[in-house]
C-alpha cells in the first residue's frame, strides 16, 4: 500500500468515527427532546415509547447507511439488508394481530370514546371499563366476571357506550 492510499484510508475512517460519536450525542438528544415533547401531551406512556424508538431506530438506519457508502461497504452488506427486509416482512406478518391491536389501543386511547368507568358493552359483553392499554381493554360484567378483549376486535366490532363515569362520581 502506497502512502497516499493509507492516508485516505485512515481519513475515511476517521470520518467515519466522527460521524458515529456525533450521531449518537445528536440522537441521544433528539430522543430526550422528544420525550419532552411527547410527555407534554395527552398520549399514553406506551404510545409515547413506540415513537420514541421509531424515531431513533429511522435516525440510526440512515447513520448506517451512511457508514456502508463511506466505507464502500455496499456490495457486501446490500444482499445482508435485503434478506433482512424480507425476515423483518415476515416478522411483521407474524405479529400482524398484535401489531393491529396496538394501533386500535392508540386511537382509542387518543379519541377517548369511553373512559375507565364507563358502562359499554361491545362484543356481546357489557360491563364497566376496568383498564384501556395498548394491545387489551378490560371490561368488568355485571356477574362480576372480568373480560379481556383485544383493542383490534373492538375497534372492528364497535362498542355502545351507555353510562359515562362522572367527574362527581371520580371523587
Amino acid at each position: 500500500m502506497d502512502i497516499p492510499n493509507l492516508s485516505q484510508d485512515a481519513v475515511t475512517y476517521l470520518k467515519v468515527v466522527v460521524v458515529l460519536v456525533v450521531a449518537f450525542f445528536v440522537i441521544r438528544l433528539i430522543s430526550r427532546l422528544l420525550k419532552r415533547f411527547l410527555s407534554a401531551r395527552a398520549l399514553p406512556v406506551d404510545a409515547q415509547n413506540i415513537l420514541r424508538r421509531v424515531v431513533v431506530y429511522v435516525l440510526w438506519f440512515i447513520v448506517l447507511m451512511y457508514v456502508i457508502a463511506e466505507l464502500n461497504l455496499e456490495e457486501v452488506l446490500m444482499p445482508l439488508l435485503g434478506a433482512s427486509v424480507i425476515v423483518c416482512l415476515a416478522v411483521a406478518l407474524a405479529v400482524k394481530n398484535v401489531l393491529s391491536d396496538a394501533v386500535a389501543g392508540i386511537f382509542i386511547l387518543l379519541d377517548k370514546h369511553f373512559n375507565i368507568g364507563d358502562e359499554v358493552e361491545t362484543m356481546k359483553y357489557r360491563g364497566t371499563i376496568l383498564e384501556v392499554t395498548l394491545r387489551k381493554t378490560r371490561i368488568k360484567t355485571d356477574d362480576g366476571t372480568i373480560v379481556v378483549l383485544a383493542n383490534g376486535k373492538i375497534d372492528s366490532s364497535g362498542w355502545v357506550l351507555y353510562k359515562r363515569k362522572t367527574e362527581a362520581e371520580e371523587n
